[in-house]
């Protein structure tokens, strides 16, 4: 029954990372981000299509939608857990689970359902995922991507920075001994995801075509 249980935490995180907040906020905005700019619908397209509070609010929803699905299969497995298996916990099935909810997250933002599986790259709901499970992490991982955006000024350095040193921290706290060491696999999934989706803005960095943050507002901005 817990792996049932799993399987639905896991099926809930995908679908709340799917919600495409950058798309409604961009849209109350009467803004169609998705036909603007890159089209993708996190902050840094919200922010060149929208402006600036638009992209405010696309990031604080990209969060919470990874956030919460990851921290209560966190707070509620356990439970279930003990529960359905007359006080014997599971602990390592439960912690797997847990880690998948991370990149499922993800893919749900990247993958949304409700966009035709199109979507962003997943940072803003990494971080929230990330922080579910781990929250010093998910705030170490988010300090130093701020700092590599403020040093490159792309947001796909950003995403990038969030990716790696989500791994790197959940390793430190799992071998401190603070977290399950198999939570590392939602870092390490969630990473894939993340440069799957960067390669794009990878080979323009390479041609030296890759747009700043803050550089020229999108031109192609399709109203609705």
């Amino acid at each position: 029954m817990i792996f049932v249980l799993g399987i639905l935490a896991v099926v809930i995180a995908y679908l709340s990372g799917s919600i495409p907040v950058g798309y409604l906020v961009a849209r109350a905005y009467g803004v169609d981000v998705t036909a603007s700019g890159s089209g993708r619908i996190g902050g840094t397209n919200v922010l060149r299509a929208a402006g600036v509070t638009a992209a405010g609010l696309t990031v604080m929803g990209d969060v919470f939608k990874g956030l919460l699905p990851v921290y209560f299969a966190k707070q509620l497995l356990p439970i279930f857990a003990l529960l359905l298996n007359n006080g014997v916990a599971q602990d390592n099935m439960v912690a797997l689970f847990v880690a998948l909810t991370m990149p499922a997250a993800v893919l749900g933002h990247n993958h949304s359902i409700f966009l035709g599986f199109k979507g962003g790259v997943g940072a803003g709901t990494a971080i929230g995922a990330l922080g579910g499970a781990s929250f010093p992490s998910a705030l170490l991982s988010a300090a130093c991507a701020l700092v590599a955006l403020a040093v490159s000024r792309y947001a796909s350095i950003l995403s990038t920075t969030v990716a790696i040193t989500g791994i790197i921290f959940f390793v430190i706290f799992a071998a401190l001994g603070y977290i399950p060491f198999i939570y590392v696999l939602g870092p390490v999934l969630v990473a894939a995801i993340i440069i799957n989706a960067l390669r794009p803005n990878y080979a323009r960095i390479r041609a030296g075509t890759e747009r700043r943050v803050g550089g020229k507002k999108t031109e192609n901005i399709t109203k609705i």
